[in-house]
């Protein structure tokens, strides 16, 4: 059984069971109100009987006058009987169809409704009526609900099932995308957006909104997986032209000697371009955290940069807050060590590098400046994509990923990976995490350049 039916039985059942309800409320609350009408008229009778006619002890039969006068202002087919003190009949209007007891209040006997009065003098008013003309009405009351109630239920039943072919025609419309999608892979098909603001029109935004994420996500692996391919292409022309050039005819060892140094230096480039690509990869797999410090992350980072730093001439300065944090240790440090091997690469021989860590208010922040060239806007917001590097840094070789894989990194562990311009030229990186506890311990920035710097632990 399909949904929408589903849907329109669950709803004529509900709808069946609140009109039956309905129903008997409306018959018990006619009927409650007719026997109280009927109750209302039987003892205003008895009242005007018991101003109008004679109720005493030696009282006669009062004149025909007075009772036509009484029966004039009786509502329906009313009988009053008039008892004096001894209970004997001295008056009557009507004839009597049952005889009952003298005992104060109401009673119903034979399909008579009787209201016995007592009077102040001690005689006694019977006013009574017969209850069919209520039956009667009841009767029409319950017939009109019998007829009535089916054709109210298949009126329910159709709109409910109108209801819920409309509610359900975006759903529907999903389910026909995705099965097309599934079918052709033409993942560039959206889905009619349902107007309103609605649940379901909530639901087709999502699902386009999804859909737009996806397409997104396989435009930049198709685009990455292309780019992947073309920088591999390099370094295995290399090897592949060195190998062919040595092999083209005997060569002196000196000659095979500098072959191998090429072959050497283009599998060196192509282990680099691997180990970046699977370290990139690994970003999107769930990560084990742990409290981690981040001075102690950037110290280690900072000490196996030393070496780099000396052949280059450049000096590092360290300035570590410890500052905690839910993190993996080894990719925080690899995040780092990327940022400075990039400020070391692309800066000026001699110049200076700057890295920190700190606490900013409800985030954990980790800094690396330097006072080098920069990027340019266009690049600012170019290199953190995969194989994108600044125009200053085409003349460079490298894969482009470094800055990639620090971007990655910052959204794997839920933070954001900035650059901007330097105050006075150069570059500044941010990483930004939401920190766990902060235990904030100034310490002096310390100035290393090359093997000789001490790293403080």
């Amino acid at each position: 059984m399909t949904l929408r039916w589903r849907l329109t039985l669950y709803s004529a059942l509900v709808s069946s069971v609140i009109v039956l309800l309905s129903a008997l409320l409306i018959f018990f609350s006619l009927r409650t109100s007719l026997l109280r009408g009927l109750d209302a008229s039987l003892r205003e009778a008895a009242t005007i009987a018991a101003t109008q006619l004679g109720g005493d002890e030696g009282a006669q039969i009062s004149p025909e006058s007075a009772s036509d006068r009484v029966q004039s202002k009786l509502p329906g087919s009313t009988v009053l009987l008039v008892f004096n003190k001894a209970g004997v009949r001295v008056d009557e209007v009507g004839v009597p169809r049952v005889r009952t007891p003298l005992v104060p209040g109401y009673v119903t006997l034979s399909r008579e409704r009787i209201y016995t009065l007592r009077l102040p003098q001690g005689g006694w008013v019977q006013a009574s009526r017969s209850v069919a003309e209520t039956n009667g009405t009841l009767t029409r009351a319950v017939r009109v609900l019998l007829f009535g109630l089916p054709p109210l239920l298949l009126f329910g039943v159709v709109a409910g099932y109108l209801l819920a072919d409309r509610s359900l025609r975006p759903v529907d419309a999903v389910a026909r995308l995705a099965a097309s999608i599934a079918t052709s892979g033409h993942y560039q098909q959206r889905v009619p957006l349902s107007p309103g603001q609605d649940e379901m029109a909530r639901l087709t935004l999502t699902v386009n909104a999804m859909l737009e994420r996806l397409a997104s996500t396989i435009d930049r692996e198709k685009a990455f997986a292309l780019a992947a391919a073309h920088e591999l292409r390099t370094p295995l022309s290399v090897l592949k032209g060195s190998a062919d050039l040595s092999l083209e005819r005997p060569r002196t060892p000196e000659q095979y000697v500098r072959t191998l140094e090429t072959v050497q230096a283009s599998s060196a480039e192509m282990l680099h371009i691997t180990e970046s690509l699977l370290a990139l990869a690994r970003t999107n797999s769930e990560l084990e955290r742990l409290p981690t410090d981040l001075a102690g992350v950037i110290t280690q980072a900072v000490a196996g940069q030393l070496a780099f730093a000396s052949s280059q001439g450049m000096h590092l300065h360290l300035n570590p807050d410890v500052v905690m944090v839910d993190a993996d240790a080894a990719l925080l440090e690899l995040a780092v060590s990327n940022l400075i091997r990039n400020s070391l690469t692309y800066g000026f021989r001699g110049g200076e590098v700057w890295v920190r860590s700190a606490a900013d208010g409800p985030s954990a922040l980790i800094e690396v400046s330097d006072d080098g060239p920069g990027l340019s806007d266009d690049d600012l917001g170019r290199v953190v994509q995969p194989f994108q590097r600044g125009h200053r840094q085409q003349v460079i070789r490298g894969a482009g990923l470094g800055l990639a894989l620090v971007n990655a990194i910052a959204e794997q562990h839920g933070g954001t990976f900035t650059l901007d311009r330097r105050p006075g030229g150069g570059l500044t990186t941010e990483l930004r995490f939401p920190s766990v506890r902060q235990e904030r311990r100034d310490r002096p920035s310390t100035r290393t350049a090359g093997k000789q710097a001490t790293v403080p632990k």
